[in-house]
């Protein structure tokens, strides 16, 4: 059987034709979420996905008019199918913070942030040294700091820096809509604080920010996007026995 076949029967996709939500372009498969933002001058991907996911992601955006792709960070769930699109003619943009990330997982040890996720924790430093991602080195790296960059390309949205999960990783807001990596997450199919970061200290911040923020949508990198007002009281909860300890 074709692998891309099997993938599909293994990690059937849901995208944005099949449930809409709020206008937001996505292809989600195998717990593994990729987004579309359409421009002026070419649409942008928001992260590749993982081997299983890439022959129906390449399918899927064959509507669309990809000319960049945005990595929220550099682990492999969302940079593995990098190399191969980059060599298709897209255009890679990856925080500067995170360019020693890249095949590289160690390089950024991550941390349980809740006491449950410690068993979880150490599986991550393993899958994590034992699986990289396709080399690849980025078109652009860009500062965290940069907000003006998608426009400068032709997209309507602003970078976000949301450090804590890696130093590098970023959102993108347009509109009512963080697009917010693995800031947070909907993993288990509900919302969720990530179960992994560099500095849980960079990452609590960057969950204040998204409160701050307020979005109508949530749009993940694991997980279908969700309403803020689901995600609003994990966050406020995790902040709050935070500050209680």
């Amino acid at each position: 059987m074709d692998m891309t076949v099997l993938a599909g029967k293994l990690f059937p996709a849901v995208t944005d034709d099949m449930l809409p939500c709020g206008g937001i372009r996505y292809y989600a498969q195998s717990d593994i979420t990729c987004y579309v933002l359409r421009g002026s001058s070419g649409d942008l991907l928001i992260d590749t996905g993982m081997p299983q996911v890439f022959g129906g992601l390449k399918r899927w955006l064959a509507q669309f008019d990809v000319r960049y792709v945005l990595l929220t960070h550099a682990h492999a769930d969302h940079d593995w199918n990098a190399a191969k699109l980059q060599k298709a003619g897209k255009l890679l943009l990856l925080c500067d913070r995170d360019r020693t990330l890249r095949q590289n997982y160690m390089s950024q040890r991550v941390q349980p942030t809740l006491p449950k996720y410690r068993l979880r924790n150490y599986t991550q430093w393993v899958n994590g040294s034992l699986f990289r991602s396709p080399r690849y080195e980025a078109d652009l790296y860009f500062s965290a700091k940069d907000s003006g960059l998608l426009r400068r390309l032709g997209i309507d949205a602003a970078v976000l820096p949301l450090p804590g999960h890696t130093y590098g990783s970023v959102g993108v807001m347009q509109g009512g809509v963080l697009y917010c990596g693995d800031a947070f997450t909907g993993l288990w199919k509900r919302p969720d604080i990530t179960p992994h970061a560099v500095s849980v200290k960079c990452m609590r911040r960057s969950l204040e920010r998204i409160v701050k923020l307020a979005p109508e949508w949530l749009a993940c990198g694991h997980g279908l996007p969700m309403r803020f007002a689901e995600a609003r009281p994990v966050i406020e909860a995790y902040l709050r026995a935070d500050a209680e300890t």
